[in-house]
């Protein structure tokens, strides 16, 4: 039997996430990340296993949190409330200064499936509300189209945006798609 940790693994693991969210997976090194956690390397393999497994469980940590964009989109009872919900949820996150500036999994390019699955989520729940809908349009579009404008928001705010000039641009997306009549000459 080894020895008990000495270090608390879920302060650690967020720790990690904040330190990819941050730098990204590829500019994260294992020096970074035992340095960042305050333990050694066989510590780290240890508890997490490799690189590649702690950043998993960092992002699987980070997708169910608060900053989570998807889930704040069950919250709306139209397409066009599941949207404002996710994108008023982005502008609060993206722009905080409680974490690092944008959306992890939006700006980290290994990410790609998980992309994928926010917006199979997103339309699926588009999908849900569709019939009551203000915005009754294709689902898997709008979803893309969301997708689309978190990956921009999220870009935004990491090059220094800050809340009012995304919630702006929230706003302009949100007015862009406009009532279902408009929006069917936007998207067919």
């Amino acid at each position: 039997m080894g020895r008990p940790r000495s270090f608390d693994r879920d302060a650690a693991l967020d720790k990690a996430m904040r330190l990819f969210w941050e730098r990204g997976y590829e500019l994260t090194s294992i020096n970074d990340l035992t340095r960042e956690l305050g333990i050694s390397a066989p510590s780290l393999y240890a508890a997490f296993g490799d690189k590649q497994a702690l950043f998993d469980e960092a992002v699987a940590r980070y997708e169910a949190s608060p900053q989570s964009v998807t889930t704040a989109g069950k919250a709306g009872t139209s397409q066009r409330e599941v949207l404002r919900a996710m994108f008023d949820r982005a502008v609060q996150e993206y722009a905080s200064t409680a974490h690092p500036r944008g959306c992890l999994v939006n700006s980290e390019p290994k990410l790609e499936a998980n992309r994928t699955q926010n917006c199979a989520i997103t339309a699926a729940r588009l999908r849900e509300v569709a019939e009551s809908a203000e915005m009754n349009n294709d689902a898997d579009t709008l979803a893309a189209f969301a997708q689309v404008m978190l990956v921009g928001l999220s870009s935004y705010a990491r090059d220094g945006a800050n809340k009012e000039q995304l919630q702006r641009v929230a706003e302009l997306a949100l007015c862009v798609m406009g009532s279902p009549q408009q929006t069917e000459k936007i998207v067919p």
